[in-house]
Parts: structure tokens; C-alpha cells; sequence
């Protein structure tokens, strides 16, 4: 989808790509139609725009760690030709098992879902099972490669007695939130999930970055990029604030009541 935007006064052409099979063939193919700059979404995005280029101009954006991806030598001066936005998601894994520890009752297991097929998702899970293990919390955890598994995997830890569903944050369980909801919902399961937009959509808590601050920052950086400067030299940025909602609505439907402690640390109540 192709589409005329505005930067800083500056009419530039959008090709706008919504990747759904091989990132590395769809970076391909938009190079292929000359595109001069590239602005991935994703870690799996941002790395196939690296191997796809090392001159073209890559401002990524929700990238877990930019370092360990190869796409930056260091966050306050990138070296490469690539620059862009990371996310603080896997560092957050301690405080999802925080807040599952307060919304569960002593000796609960707290249940896990993560995506399989993600490159970095087993890495966020075993961040997540060392921090139930430092907080003393049984962990079930389920992993999932596929939307079909969704209902089975969280049907099975309610047999296992899962009150609290800590949901992995990657982009597959991002786009299939809506189900993993509901499912969870349907089953008396609280979710706790990474972004602040899920509570507003039914999940109990979300608890992350507002990501809409960093697509309104790209624009800036892009602006910088087509006027001269090098994404070697402006540095990566980070999210600096921490949203904290809790769905009250949800709370009724599944009859939990929730600790004062969590109440009033929460930046917004959905009722």
C-alpha cells in the first residue's frame, strides 16, 4: 500500500508493508521497489531489514534488545545503519511474576503462556522462571507455536489449577490477544498481559510501555535521517513510563477482589 506522508514539512512516499509470511521476502521485495528507508516493526522485521541491507538508512521501532540482535554495537551510539526505538518487555518479566504474587493466593500456580516460535521466546520464558523461583511461586507454563493450540493450552492449566495467567508479550500473543482473553475469561483465569491497551479490551491488568509515544517519536528520527544525519549517531531510545491499568469490570465477572496494594499503584481503574 503505497501513500504520501508528511515529515517536518516534507512530502515522502509511504510503501507500507504488513508482513504476514517471510519477513526477509518482504524486506526484499520493498527494496526491490527502491525504497531508500526502511522502518521495521518488530524484532523479526527489524533483523530481516538488516540482513537485507548494511547502507540503507533502518529506523526500528519495538525491538527487545537491539545489541543482542546484531542491529546496534551499543544503545547511545548504534555504529550501524540502524537506529530506532527498543522496547523494555523481557527486563519487565520480574514484575508480571510481582503482580501475579499479589493477585494469587499463597501457594498458587501461577500459569505462563508463551509462543514457541518466536526467536525470543524462550529466553523471556526462562527470565520468567527464575524470577517465580526467586519470588517461591510454582510456575505452569505452556507453550504454544500456533492460534489453534490457544483454547487447549489455557483449558489445560485451569486442570491444573491456574487461578493467574502471566501472557507472554511477543507479537503473536500481541495479535491474538483478543482470543487469549476471552479464553482465559471463559475459563475464570485473571490475565495479566504487557500492554495497557489489554485491560481496556478485557484482560485484568496490563502493565507496560504506551507504545503510541514511540510511533509518534519515529517520525522525528526519520526527519533527522532525511536531512543528513547517520543512524550510527543518534541513539537508540527506550520507553521511560510505565502504564499500570486494571480492568474492574473483569474483576466482577471473574469474582476476585483486588488487593488494596494493587489499587492504588494503578494509573487508571476501567470500570
Amino acid at each position: 500500500m503505497r501513500q504520501v506522508g508528511l515529515v517536518e514539512n516534507q512530502d515522502i512516499v509511504l510503501d507500507v508493508v504488513w508482513i504476514s509470511g517471510d519477513p526477509e521476502k518482504a524486506v526484499a521485495e520493498v527494496l526491490g521497489r527502491g525504497a531508500e528507508l526502511l522502518i521495521p516493526s518488530g524484532s523479526g522485521a527489524s533483523v530481516a531489514a538488516m540482513h537485507q541491507t548494511s547502507t540503507i538508512p533502518i529506523v526500528f521501532i519495538n525491538v527487545g534488545d537491539p545489541i543482542a540482535m546484531g542491529l546496534v554495537d551499543s544503545l547511545p551510539r548504534p555504529g550501524r545503519n540502524a537506529t530506532g526505538f527498543s522496547d523494555i518487555l523481557a527486563e519487565l518479566s520480574g514484575k508480571f511474576v510481582d503482580l501475579a504474587r499479589e493477585l494469587s493466593k499463597p501457594e498458587a500456580t501461577v500459569g505462563y503462556l508463551w509462543h514457541t516460535a518466536w526467536p525470543d521466546g524462550r529466553n523471556r520464558y526462562h527470565l520468567t522462571e527464575q524470577a517465580a523461583l526467586a519470588a517461591g511461586l510454582k510456575l505452569q507454563s505452556r507453550g504454544i507455536a500456533e492460534i489453534a493450540e490457544i483454547g487447549d493450552a489455557i483449558a489445560e492449566m485451569k486442570q491444573s489449577q491456574v487461578s493467574t495467567l502471566i501472557v507472554q508479550p511477543s507479537p503473536f500473543t500481541y495479535q491474538e490477544r483478543g482470543q487469549i482473553i476471552d479464553s482465559a475469561t471463559n475459563n475464570g483465569l485473571a490475565t495479566i498481559l504487557a500492554w495497557p491497551v489489554a485491560a481496556r479490551e478485557g484482560g485484568l491488568i496490563g502493565y507496560g510501555p504506551n507504545y503510541l509515544h514511540t510511533y509518534r517519536r519515529a517520525p522525528f528520527y526519520v526527519d533527522r535521517i532525511l536531512k543528513g544525519a547517520k543512524p550510527a549517531d543518534l541513539a537508540v531510545e527506550r520507553p521511560t513510563k510505565v502504564e499500570f491499568l486494571i480492568n474492574l469490570r473483569t474483576a466482577k465477572v471473574l469474582g476476585l477482589e483486588i488487593p488494596l496494594s494493587l489499587l492504588i499503584r494503578a494509573d487508571d481503574l476501567v470500570e
